[in-house]
């Protein structure tokens, strides 16, 4: 690197960090100091909320100055974290990449807001400034369940908070060798059709485009205590993404298997008890029926799934596809 474009690399640094320093203060001259001030410049962002959204030349001002100098019910984020910098100068323009985190810690039900950004800087009057902003919101940040982002082959890019928490203590899955490993070797080979399947819908898909609907579940079998698990492999944002241990999504995964299979609301009860790793007895004793009523009902739901035990039965109604492509 040259001296001249090290100290172009040491402007374009500093015109970042003060535009987000402006941003975190509310100073909206500041902000705009940082910015080419012209028709041409753009600001195209994409939420989980809002979707995309393109703003250009006054109206960027105009977005700006609203949210920076008007009384607003939200709070930003007390801090930036970026990582995965990269940098690309010519003479006169420049690209800058960088993943982004905000951290929310300081507000009630906060969550670490993840992004990546591109920005686009021009040199005007031997001064950087920005002209284009891209900036894409990452939907796996807004689950406090574990995700973990991975490559076709397993191997993990990233994950949530939660995933290297549970990580830690799953007694199935595990990272191993930076991948994501699970104990069985029938398992970790549904893993990876899982994420091959993915990955061949990804190549045709244009990301955000019809992705809630593209997920598979994938058995992980029981542990020692006899509870069954599942894990989700997903498609968002063009991402391939496994899910576990999330309560919210196994309680809508099990209902909605009980539904297209007609189960009565009794056998619904006893069939998350068997997925809990209850026997048959200690679900009767559980729901204050019967062992007679109990095995009843257990029989009645073979009958409607089409199996004759219990790990076949839990395997159904954890595999049951909701949503497909």
């Amino acid at each position: 690197m040259t001296q001249e474009s090290n100290e172009d690399h040491v402007a374009i640094l500093a015109v970042l960090e003060a535009e987000t320093e402006a941003y975190l203060q509310r100073d909206y001259d500041a902000w705009q100091s940082c910015w080419h001030d012209g028709p041409q410049t753009r600001r195209i962002q994409t939420h989980v909320a809002t979707g995309v959204t393109v703003a250009t030349g006054d109206e960027i001002k105009a977005q700006m100055k609203r949210i920076l100098s008007e009384p607003t019910k939200w709070r930003p984020p007390k801090s930036f974290e970026r990582d995965n910098l990269n940098v690309v100068i010519s003479p006169e323009m420049a690209w800058v990449s960088y993943d982004q985190y905000g951290d929310m810690s300081s507000i009630a039900d906060g969550t670490l807001r993840r992004y990546h950004e591109l920005k686009i800087l021009q040199k005007v009057d031997a001064c950087w400034k920005i002209s284009c902003l891209v900036s894409t919101q990452i939907r796996a940040n807004y689950s406090n369940a574990p995700i973990v982002e991975v490559d076709r082959s397993g191997r993990i890019i990233w994950m949530n908070e939660s995933a290297e928490k549970q990580l830690l203590l799953h007694p199935i899955l595990a990272q191993k060798a930076q991948k994501l490993w699970a104990r069985e070797d029938e398992v970790r080979a549904s893993l990876l059709e899982a994420l091959n399947w993915l990955n061949e819908i990804r190549s045709q898909l244009t990301p955000g485009l019809n992705e809630e609907a593209v997920s598979r579940v994938v058995s992980l079998g029981r542990d020692d205590t006899g509870v069954a698990h599942v894990c989700w492999a997903m498609l968002r944002d063009g991402k391939l993404l496994i899910a576990f241990d999330d309560e919210e999504r196994l309680d809508c995964q099990i209902a909605s298997a009980a539904k297209a299979y007609g189960l009565s609301d009794a056998q619904e009860k006893i069939a998350r008890k068997l997925i809990a790793g209850a026997d048959i007895s200690t679900a009767a004793d559980a729901l204050g029926m019967s062992p007679n009523t109990a095995k009843t009902h257990l029989q009645r739901t073979y009958d409607k799934l089409g199996v004759r035990s219990q790990p076949a039965l839990v395997r159904m109604l954890l595999t049951a596809v909701r949503r497909e492509i």
